[in-house]
Parts: structure tokens; C-alpha cells; sequence
């Protein structure tokens, strides 16, 4: 027990030693735990990395996806299956009710499609049609804002009656529409006629107090947009244009058909079509024409009297017509406008609708018309779609006129008090701006402040009260997108139609709207989750709303006694059983058009108070706001319209620059200018009808690729705006700190704080700013700027090297000041380079360099030609090495294809000077002469004969620094052997810099390949990817090595050919030409040396010019002359000639006895010339033959040579002997000369 005992204390020993042990260790519960832990962690911190990534790459506004670049998008437009029948015939009760509203509901959905269809496929081609390069439309054009079609056409250009044969089955079908439009119209006419007549039972029963506002609002829209098309046919000339071509065309047609392949019949018909397409369409009198039909029941005798004449129609119109400009002048001109601004179109194509019906009938209203006129004082000018504009005068002038007295404004002065009410606008636009601004600011900062409000947060107010709040922010957001797209347009359309400049100091908060409109869109996209989630319960309260307002009418009328409800009770009955119903499924635009139809009914006098009333309607509109939420915002935030101001675009940009504070604006005018793509792209002339597709009874838009022009269109349009952005930002942000990198460092190395006194903006913030993208283009304002200093400081290094230290500090005060990481320029130091040329200035200016500086065959040296200067600049093989090691080897080919195109504009003088009449007559006489005395002078070029050339080419004429025509011959010769020097030298400094990098490989003969011993190792592929690199620079570097490439004679080979055609047969007189080229050569070398030693003068002076001899032997090679100028042996004689003057001079000292001093004077000074004549002849002959070793050629040449040679005579005495068998030309001459075996005669000239 003892024991027991002992043990059981030892072992609670050692437990509470082992818990004080892990004490404060927190141990997992499992192993699994931990092991989740951690991938939570790397899963959030790689979701971190990816936004990371995203913010970079994306080119969105804000902290959400793109809109553009989400694979699924959220579309909350309420979608159903079931129709209109089907949703009334739900009760059969009352069936003569039913099919009221079965008709009426039918006809404002398809006054609905009939206007959707317009705007999506009629607008924007009308529109864009005959935009054109180099298209001035000097009515729309203001100093301001001058849409110049030149900066952003496509280069496509078709002629305008071909396009308009290209566009006629879109205006056949704009035509269809258009008949449609008209049936639809007379239609809704006739229906309300029929109802609304004074013998109608249901009008006496229950639809005397009914007010069918939803059909006439339905009806003015179909009318808005005929007014529209009007508008925007009458506004684009080039339509009216292509329309008088394409009939001009169509004439010569009708003039010949059989020619061009049409029959009579057809063209017939066609023209027909084309009479009907001019008459409905191209008038541009759409609306005029559908207001001007007969209204009224076909066959029906008594149309005047159910129509024009029923004065029940006449007063429901009339009290339409007043509730609709209550409800329109309302708000007009507001704060915050609850309606559109194209309803005030609608109403007042109503009001010519409604005078051009029952103008035999009843006089116009005078109250109503001043009430329509009066409008203009708060809106003149109304842009329905692109650039065509609305003026409510101008429309009442044409469409409704009116005499009559006490109008404001007088109709004489429309025009001036649009102009007051511009400059007003323009005087308020800045304030009206700057308040709108702050009014988006705190939407925006509620919005986002409710995203997170939660049903636990909210208060304890509940779901319905957090709803209404979400709802109404919603709500409020369009309806402050639509008063900021109503000011900035009505802006634009003022200065364009009146042609007013945009003042200035209004620049800035123009581009503010649209900028607000953007970030309005980015707000709700942000909100996009939120929206998805609570739109559907906001529709739902909305008609829960809608249930409960009308639910004590169904009541009462559901409790009375059948004794007691009348056929109009029983109507407002079956309308709210109906409402009810379709309040209970999906609001679509059909359910809606039901539910309208059915509360008009039920809005009977007295059976409805007003406050209910007015609950009922501001429901509506919600009902119809959230329905159709996503559509009306992007109508709302939609900023095409500065497509039609393209000139301010840049005064945008320049603005933003000139105050970097606001650079936060620029990702949201990007996004502003992204919206012209809409109107660019809406250039299609496929017709509607052929993108269509019946699907299930439902006619479906097909989506198709974009026209080539529309694509030209967007092009233009981005490269004009991205160059703007480049001129006005990304250039002046590169100069304003290049500027500021430079008076900073000369600051401190010129100890001259006087230099900083200039106060640079503060530029951080455009490089803080995340890359941008604009269309399909990656805009990097921190990339662009740092390759321009990249660039610049390059290049600026490569002409004073010994500024290297400089730039690199200006590349460590570029990183602390603002962040840019450029890159080193690894340019060799001063040390290496010795402050020479680089090869790559001497390559682009090779023409400059050549006539510059003089070259040295044995040194391979170029030196400059001293003037008066001080120092002179040389070009060794050390130099073109350092270079070349710093271009790599690849430069030396470049320079090759330099020198040769630099070759070729050479021999072309060369060859304009031998071929000029006074050079060319000269060297063919001399060449006679001389074969004529060649035993007399023993095969020798007299010396004295090419002096005599020199004085004779001096008559000709001398420049004005006394050069003659010869000089600039030999100019232009060694010029050319200085090209070759130069080649010569690259040629070796390549070999001398592959030498260096190759000394480190120990066996050039066995030089082991890397690649295959990795492939045998079976590595990684980057590893056989470095190693293949690595093999091939290897093997450039012994290529370069073995030097196998003889550039003087590819040189020689290649241009050869060309000279030895026919047309350059005047270059064989060129030796004998020689003899006083060199005589000229050696007089000016004589000359530039003895200046050396002077000190004073301006006179070229110089010790070598060995350009001159290698330009001489490259030439005759170039040209075989070889044998031809050694025959000369001028070399020999000019040795004999100085000879046989020394002895003269000997032998006539001889003779004389006594010589004065004057004698011995002429005598030294002429022995002293003849002594430098053999020098530098001499010097020449051992750089001429020097040289001529350049281009000797090897036995091996040689032979491949004579076998060539060998060969072209055999095949021209096989074409000779073919030319002898063949039939003969009596009188020819070519032929009698080729069998005598002499050359024919030139040909004629033509």
C-alpha cells in the first residue's frame, strides 16, 4: 500500500509539472483545424493579390468589377410570359369591359415596341449616315464646340449615291414603320372616337368621368418620335444630298435599261418604291403626313361626325391635353424634374394632332396655346436624338399656328430671348454646377453608407422603412442624373444651334456633368449587389402600396347590394378585380399597360378621393421607374452628346493638367467619352427587319458585328482622343519634370538656389493614378513618362557622355520625388568611350560625317578637319568597338545597308558629272588622242596634259570659295572612299571586340553545345531555354570572330551589275579621267599641309586623306577600269615628268655662270614644288595600291570568274548564230551591222 501510495504521488507530481509546462499554449483542437486556418489565410490574401492585380488592369471607376468585363450580368427588368389577352380574360364576368381594356392595353404596347424600335434601330443610323471625311457642317459648327468631322472620319469614302443604293432597304423599312406608325395612330383615334361619343353606352354608363391619360401619353410618344425623325433627316444634310445623286443616277438608268441590265417592269416597280420612299421619308414631313391622314372607319359614311365632329372626343382631348401641360409645366424647369424632357415634345405633337383633328370642327383654345407658347420661357430647346434639335416655337409656328394676341414671348423676339436665356445658363452654369456637385456627393455618400445598413442597424424602423429609404435613394439618383444630362444638354444644343462660343470659365464644369454622370453609373454598379437584392422586394412594396390604396374602393363596391351597383359600379368593379390580379404577378410592360387602363377606370369622380388619387399615380410612376430602372439609367447617365463637341476635348484635358488636384477626373471623362462608341457604332446599313427573329411570337433583335465604316468611326474617334491625351497630358507632364529634375540638380551642383525659385505643381498625384483604359487601349501615365526621360536621358548621355553622373542622379531624384523607375543606360564611360561619336550618330548621319572627316588606311583613323579649331575629334577602331559592344554585333549589318544606300545616291552624281556634255566630249577626245600617240609617248599619260585638263575644267566656272568642277568630283570620290573606310573600320572593330568576348572560351575549335547535354540531364525547360541562348550567342560570337565577311567586296558585287547595263555606258571614260584627278588631289594636299604649320587662316587644313585613293580603286573595280587605267602608267610618268624637269633645271644651272638672286629664288621654289609633287605622289601610289589589295581577288575567284566570262560568250555566240539563221529585214541596218560582226546602231528615239 505503501507503495501504491508512492507511486500515485510521484505520478500527480509530474502531471502538474507537465501542466505548468504548457501553460498559456493554446493547442488546436485537431490537426484539420489548423490546417483550414491557413487556407483561409491564403485564400484571403490571394482574393487581396487579385484586387490588387484588378485595380491595375481594370478600367473601371471604382472599387467593383467593371460593367464591360462581367462574364454574367445582372438584368432585373421584370420578364413574363403571359400577354394581355391572357391577363384580362382572367375574369369573364364583364366581357364587354374586358375587350376595352383587351384593345386599349394592345395599343399601347404596340405604341411601345413601335418607339422602342425606333430609338434602338432607326436613330443612330439616321444619324451617323454620310458622316464623311472631311465633313463641314458649317450650321452646327461654333468656335467652341466645332464637331470637325476631319479629326475623326475614317479614311473610308464611298460616293454619296452609292451609299444611298447601299441604305435603301433600311429606309424601305423605316418606311414600313412608318406606314405601321400611321395605322397605329388612326387606330388609337378611332377606338377613343368610338368610345368616347355621345350614343356609346359605356361612355354614358361609366367612361364619361374616365380620363384615358396613359393612351394619349402613349400616342404622344409615337408622335415624339415621328417629330424626331423629322428632325434628324432635316438636320443631316448629307441624306437630302445622297437622295439627289441617287436620283440622278436612277435617270441615266431610266434612260438605258437594257444597257445596264435591267428590265422596264422592274425598274417600274422600283421607281414606284422610290416615289414612295421620297414622299413618306425623305421630305422629311413624317409627322406633318401623320397628322394630315383622313381619321375615321373604313367604309364608314359618318367619319366628319364620329370623329372631327364629336364634340365628346373634342372635350376628352381638351382635358387631356390640360392635365398633361399641368403635369408637364409642373416641374418644368425644377430643381428636380420628375419627367423627362421629351415629354414636353410629346405633348405639344399631341396639341398639333389634336388642332389638325377637329380643325373643321372647333376653334383652337387661345388659353391653352398661350400656356403651350409660354413653355419656350423655360425650356427652348429640347435634343431629341444626336444633333438634331427641338424649338416649341418653331414647331407650334409650323405645325400649329395660332394668330393671336399677348403672347410671351412675342413671337418677333423667340430668337432673342433664347439668347438671354443662354446667357443666363451660361452666367448660373458654373453655381448650378458646383450645388449639383454637392448634391451628388452626399447621394453618393448615402448610398454607400446604406449598402451596409442591415435590418439590426436600421434602428428598429423594419424592412419596409429600410425599402423606402433604398428605394427613394434609388429614385433619387436617376432623377439627379436626369436634371444634370438635361442641364449639359440643353447647353450644348444652345451653342450649337445659335452658334455661340462656349465661354471659358464654363469649360471646366461641362466636363464636371458628365463626369457626375459617370460617377453616378459607377455608384449604382457598385451598388449592383445591393440593387439585385432589393429590387424585386421594392417592386413588391410598390404594389402592396398600389393593393392597399385601391383595396377599400374594392371593398365597398364588393359589400354593396346587387340592387344597388349601377353598369358603372360593375365597371369600376371588374377594372379593380382586374388591377388587383395583375398587381399580384410580374410588373412587364404589358401588366403595366393593364393595370393603367383598369385604374383609369377605376379613378371614377367621387369614387376616389383626390389624396388617394395622387397616391395612385406617384405609385404608377414608381412602379414604372423601378421596373424599368437599368434602361432609364443609361439613358439618363448617357454622354454622346460630347461627341458633337469634339474640339473641347482637348481644353478638357489641358485644364486638368494646369491643376493636378484634378486628376481624380480623368478615369471618369474617359468613361464619359466611351459613350460616343454607341453613336459611332450605330452606322449599320443591314435594315432592321433582317436582324429579327420570330421566337415563340415574340420578335427578337439579332446581334451582329459592327459595319467597317462604324469601326473606321470608333477608330478615328479613339485615336483623336488618346492624341489629345497625349498632347495635353502625358508631353507637358514629361517636360513640367524634366525641368524640375534639372533645376533641382543645377541647384545643388551650381550652389544657385535662385534656380528653384519657380513653384512646379505638385505632379505626384497623375503618377499615383492607376493605368487607364480607353477602349482597347492601356493608357499608363507613370509608363509613358518614365520611357520619355528613359529616352531622353539616353540620348542626351550619348552626346556628352561625361554628363553620365548627372542623369544618374536625376534618375534617383525621378524615384524619391515621384516614384519613376527608369531604367540604366548602360551607356560605356568616358574612360572607354573617349567622348566619340557612336556608331549609331555616324550611321544616321553618315552623309555629314564623310565630308567632315578625313580617314587614314594605315592607322584605320578618322580625324576631323581642322578649320581653326583647337582640337580635333578622332574616330578609331577603339572607339566603333565600344560602341559596338554596346549595340551589339547586329549594328555592323545596319551600318552595311547605310553605306550602301549612301553608295548609291553617290554614284549617281558620279555619274550626272561624266555624264555632262562638256566632261563627256572632253574625256573622249582625250581617250582618241591618246591611242592616237600612244607609240609617240610611249604608253605613258603625259603629265603636262593632265594639268592642262585641270586649267581647262577651271574655265568652266568656280564657286564661291573657288572650288571647280573637278573639286567637287574628287569631293564626291572621297566621300565615297571614306564610306568605304568607315566600312573597313566596323569591319575590324567587330572583329576586335569579338576577340574580347570570346577569349574567355578556351577551345574555338570544339566548342561543347550546352543544350544537348541539358536535353540528356532532362532539366527544367528554363534551364534548356537559357542554355539555347546561350549555344547561339556562342555561335555569333565565333562567327564574328573567324571574320569571314568582306563587306568592300559585297559592296563591289552587289552595285557592280547595275553600272554595267547600257544606259551607263559614259561611266567607261572614267580612267582616263584619273590622271588629273589625282594631279588635283596632290595640289590640294599640298595646300592643307603647308597650312598646318600657319597659324592663322581659315583655310582647311590636314596631313591625310586616304578617302580619295580607296574611293579611286573602288570605282574602278566598280567599273573593270583596272586594266584601262594601268595602260595609262601615269604613275610612271609622273616620276619621268619630275625627273626630266630636275634635269632641266640641272642642266640650264649648267649653262649659266652667274645667276642672280632672283633666279636662284625661282629655281629653289621650283625644284621645292617638284620635290612635293613626287612626295605626294608618291604617298598616293602607296595608298593606291594599298587599297588595291582590298578588292584583289584569289585564284579561286579568279578562275570562277573566267569560267563566267566563258559562258556569257558561248551564249552570245549561240544568240548571234540564231540571229544569223533568222529571216532578214531587207534595209535594216542593225541586222547588216551584226553580220559584219559590228556593233548595231543605237536605236531611234521615239
Amino acid at each position: 500500500m505503501a507503495d501504491t501510495k508512492m507511486n500515485g504521488g510521484l505520478a500527480s507530481r509530474r502531471d502538474s509539472n507537465m501542466d505548468e509546462f504548457f501553460n498559456g499554449v493554446n493547442l488546436p483542437d485537431a490537426p484539420a483545424t489548423d490546417l483550414t486556418e491557413k487556407m483561409k489565410n491564403f485564400v484571403l490574401e490571394h482574393e487581396t493579390a487579385l484586387h490588387e492585380l484588378y485595380k491595375v488592369l481594370g478600367e473601371d471607376v471604382g472599387e467593383s468589377w467593371d460593367a464591360e468585363l462581367d462574364p454574367i450580368g445582372i438584368d432585373v427588368t421584370p420578364i413574363d410570359q403571359e400577354t394581355v389577352l391572357t391577363m384580362v380574360n382572367m375574369y369573364e364576368d364583364n366581357p364587354q369591359f374586358n375587350k376595352i381594356v383587351t384593345v386599349f392595353a394592345h395599343l399601347a404596347e404596340e405604341m411601345r415596341d413601335l418607339v422602342e424600335l425606333a430609338e434602338t434601330s432607326f436613330y443612330g443610323t439616321l444619324t451617323m449616315f454620310g458622316h464623311r471625311e472631311h465633313d463641314g457642317d458649317d450650321d452646327h459648327d461654333t468656335k467652341a464646340g466645332n464637331h470637325n468631322s476631319d479629326s475623326h472620319s475614317p479614311t473610308i469614302n464611298i460616293d454619296p449615291e452609292m451609299e444611298m443604293g447601299e441604305f435603301i432597304p433600311f429606309f424601305q423599312d423605316l418606311v414600313n414603320w412608318i406606314q405601321r406608325a400611321q395605322n397605329v395612330m388612326q387606330n388609337v383615334i378611332c377606338q377613343l372616337a368610338c368610345l368616347y361619343h355621345a350614343r356609346q353606352k359605356l361612355y354614358t354608363t361609366t367612361f364619361k368621368n374616365v380620363r384615358m391619360l396613359p393612351i394619349f401619353e402613349s400616342l404622344g410618344a409615337l408622335c415624339r418620335v415621328m417629330v424626331t425623325f423629322d428632325a434628324i433627316i432635316a438636320d443631316n444634310p448629307a441624306i437630302a444630298d445622297g437622295w439627289h445623286q441617287y436620283k440622278r443616277m436612277i435617270k441615266y438608268v431610266r434612260s438605258d435599261p437594257a444597257g445596264y441590265g435591267v428590265e422596264e417592269g422592274q425598274l417600274r416597280v422600283f421607281e414606284g418604291l422610290l416615289v414612295r420612299l421620297d414622299r413618306k421619308v425623305l421630305n422629311a414631313t413624317i409627322f406633318e403626313d401623320a397628322v394630315s391622314q383622313e381619321f375615321g372607319l373604313p367604309g364608314a359614311v359618318s367619319n366628319e361626325s364620329l370623329v372631327g365632329g364629336n364634340k365628346v372626343l373634342y372635350e376628352e382631348f381638351t382635358e387631356a391635353l390640360r392635365r398633361l401641360l399641368k403635369k408637364t409645366s409642373a416641374g418644368l424647369g425644377a430643381d428636380v424634374e420628375t419627367y423627362p424632357r421629351t415629354t414636353v415634345v410629346e405633348l405639344f405633337a399631341l396639341y398639333a394632332l389634336y388642332r389638325r383633328v377637329f380643325a373643321a370642327s372647333s376653334k383652337p383654345d387661345k388659353y391653352m396655346f398661350k400656356g403651350l407658347w409660354e413653355i419656350q420661357l423655360k425650356l427652348p430647346i429640347v435634343l431629341l436624338h444626336g444633333r438634331a434639335m427641338w424649338f416649341p416655337g418653331k414647331f407650334l409656328d409650323d405645325h400649329a399656328p395660332l394668330k393671336t394676341s399677348g403672347l410671351n414671348p412675342n413671337p418677333a423676339q423667340v430668337a432673342k430671348k433664347r439668347r438671354e436665356y443662354l446667357r443666363s445658363l451660361d452666367d448660373d452654369f458654373r453655381s448650378k454646377t458646383e450645388e449639383i456637385y454637392m448634391h451628388v456627393m452626399l447621394w453618393m455618400v448615402r448610398m454607400e453608407s446604406r449598402q451596409t445598413l442591415t435590418l439590426s442597424s436600421a434602428g428598429g424602423r423594419g424592412m419596409d422603412a429600410l425599402l423606402s429609404s433604398r428605394g427613394k435613394l434609388l429614385i433619387n439618383g436617376l432623377l439627379l442624373a436626369n436634371q444634370i444630362r438635361n442641364l449639359l444638354t440643353t447647353s450644348i444644343s444652345l451653342h450649337l444651334a445659335l452658334q455661340i462660343p462656349i465661354l471659358p470659365k464654363n469649360v471646366r464644369p461641362l466636363a464636371v456633368l458628365a463626369e457626375l454622370l459617370k460617377a453616378i453609373q459607377a455608384t449604382y454598379h457598385r451598388s449592383s449587389k445591393m440593387i439585385a437584392e432589393n429590387i424585386a422586394h421594392l417592386i413588391g412594396q410598390t404594389l402592396f402600396q398600389l393593393k392597399r390604396l385601391v383595396a377599400p374602393i374594392r371593398q365597398g363596391l364588393q359589400n354593396t347590394s346587387s340592387s344597388r351597383m349601377t353598369p358603372g359600379k360593375i365597371d369600376v368593379l371588374s377594372a379593380l378585380n382586374l388591377a388587383v390580379a395583375c398587381l399580384d404577378g410580374t410588373p412587364t410592360a404589358a401588366r403595366r399597360s393593364v393595370i393603367e387602363v383598369s385604374l383609369c377606370v377605376a379613378q371614377l369622380r367621387k369614387s376616389m378621393r383626390s389624396a388617394t388619387y395622387d397616391d395612385v399615380q406617384y405609385n404608377l410612376w414608381k412602379l414604372d421607374l423601378l421596373s424599368s430602372f437599368q434602361q432609364k439609367l443609361t439613358h439618363a447617365c448617357n454622354c454622346d452628346c460630347l461627341y458633337w463637341i469634339a474640339d473641347v476635348i482637348p481644353v478638357f484635358f489641358t485644364d486638368i493638367f494646369k491643376n493636378p488636384d484634378q486628376v481624380t477626373r480623368i478615369p471618369y471623362l474617359l468613361a464619359a467619352l466611351r459613350d460616343c462608341q454607341n453613336l459611332l457604332l450605330a452606322y449599320d446599313p443591314t435594315p432592321p427587319s433582317a436582324t429579327l427573329i420570330q421566337n415563340g411570337g415574340v420578335k427578337t433583335a439579332l446581334q451582329h458585328a459592327p459595319n467597317a465604316q462604324a469601326k473606321a468611326f470608333l477608330e478615328a474617334f479613339r485615336s483623336e482622343v488618346l492624341g489629345h491625351f497625349e498632347e495635353q497630358i502625358i508631353k507637358p507632364l514629361a517636360r513640367e519634370v524634366e525641368n524640375d529634375l534639372r533645376l533641382h540638380i543645377h541647384s545643388v551642383v551650381l550652389q544657385q538656389s535662385s534656380l528653384r525659385t519657380v513653384k512646379f505643381k505638385d505632379l505626384r498625384k497623375f503618377f499615383e493614378m492607376r493605368p487607364l483604359k480607353f477602349f482597347d487601349v492601356m493608357v499608363d501615365v507613370k509608363e509613358r513618362v518614365t520611357h520619355y526621360l528613359d529616352t531622353t536621358f539616353y540620348n542626351l548621355t550619348t552626346v556628352t557622355l561625361h554628363d553620365w553622373r548627372i542623369y544618374a542622379e536625376m534618375r534617383n531624384l525621378a524615384y524619391e520625388q515621384y516614384g519613376l523607375k527608369m531604367a540604366e543606360v548602360h551607356l560605356p564611360g568616358s574612360s572607354h568611350y573617349s567622348e566619340g561619336l557612336d556608331i549609331l550618330e555616324i550611321m544616321r548621319n553618315i552623309h555629314i560625317f564623310v565630308s567632315r572627316y578625313n580617314y587614314n588606311m594605315n592607322t584605320q583613323m578618322f580625324v576631323e578637319q581642322a578649320t581653326d579649331q583647337k582640337h580635333l575629334n578622332t574616330i578609331s577602331i577603339q572607339h566603333i568597338a565600344d560602341s559596338i559592344r554596346t549595340h551589339g554585333t547586329g549594328i555592323m549589318n545596319t551600318t552595311i545597308n547605310f553605306t550602301y544606300q549612301f553608295l548609291g545616291r553617290k554614284l549617281m552624281l558620279f555619274s550626272e558629272f561624266l555624264f555632262d556634255d562638256h566632261i563627256k566630249s572632253r574625256l573622249i577626245k582625250d581617250i582618241s588622242w591618246f591611242k592616237d600617240n600612244n607609240e609617240k609617248l610611249k604608253n605613258k599619260y603625259p603629265f603636262v596634259r593632265a594639268e592642262k585638263f585641270n586649267r581647262a575644267i577651271r574655265k568652266l566656272g568656280v564657286t564661291k570659295k573657288g572650288e571647280t568642277y573637278l573639286d567637287k568630283f574628287r569631293r564626291i570620290i572621297t566621300e565615297i572612299g571614306n564610306a568605304l573606310g568607315y566600312v573597313r573600320t566596323v569591319r575590324s572593330a567587330g572583329m576586335q571586340y569579338s576577340s574580347n568576348a570570346i577569349k574567355f572560351i578556351p577551345d574555338l575549335e570544339d566548342i561543347v553545345e550546352f543544350a544537348e547535354l541539358v536535353e540528356e540531364q532532362k532539366l527544367s525547360d528554363e534551364t534548356k531555354e537559357s542554355c539555347s541562348n546561350l549555344d547561339s550567342v556562342l555561335k555569333s560570337l565565333t562567327d564574328s570572330f573567324g571574320g569571314n565577311t568582306e563587306y568592300l567586296k559585297i559592296l563591289v558585287n552587289v552595285i557592280k551589275p547595275a553600272l554595267q547595263k547600257e544606259r551607263f555606258r559614259h561611266l567607261r571614260n572614267f580612267h582616263i579621267i584619273v590622271p588629273p584627278l589625282t594631279f588635283n588631289f596632290v595640289e590640294k594636299m599640298s595646300i592643307q599641309k603647308e597650312r598646318i604649320s600657319k597659324k592663322s587662316g581659315r583655310g582647311e587644313a590636314s596631313f591625310t586623306d586616304d578617302g580619295f585613293a580607296l574611293g579611286l580603286v573602288y570605282l574602278l573595280k566598280l567599273l573593270d577600269q583596272d586594266t584601262a587605267f594601268d595602260s595609262l602608267h601615269w604613275f610612271n610618268a609622273v616620276k619621268d615628268f619630275v625627273s626630266e624637269k630636275k634635269n632641266e633645271i640641272a642642266a640650264a644651272k649648267s649653262k649659266r655662270a652667274k645667276s642672280n638672286s632672283t633666279d636662284m629664288q625661282h629655281v629653289q621654289l621650283t625644284i621645292k614644288r617638284l620635290h612635293n609633287i613626287r612626295r605626294e605622289f608618291e604617298l598616293l601610289y602607296y595608298s593606291f595600291t594599298g587599297a588595291r589589295i582590298f578588292f584583289s581577288e584569289s585564284n579561286e575567284e579568279k578562275k570562277k570568274e573566267e569560267e563566267s566570262s566563258n559562258e556569257e560568250k558561248k551564249q552570245e555566240i549561240a544568240n548571234n548564230s540564231q540571229e544569223n539563221h533568222a529571216a532578214k529585214v531587207p534595209g535594216d541596218p542593225g541586222v547588216a551591222a551584226a553580220a559584219a560582226g559590228a556593233p548595231p546602231p543605237p536605236p531611234a528615239k521615239q
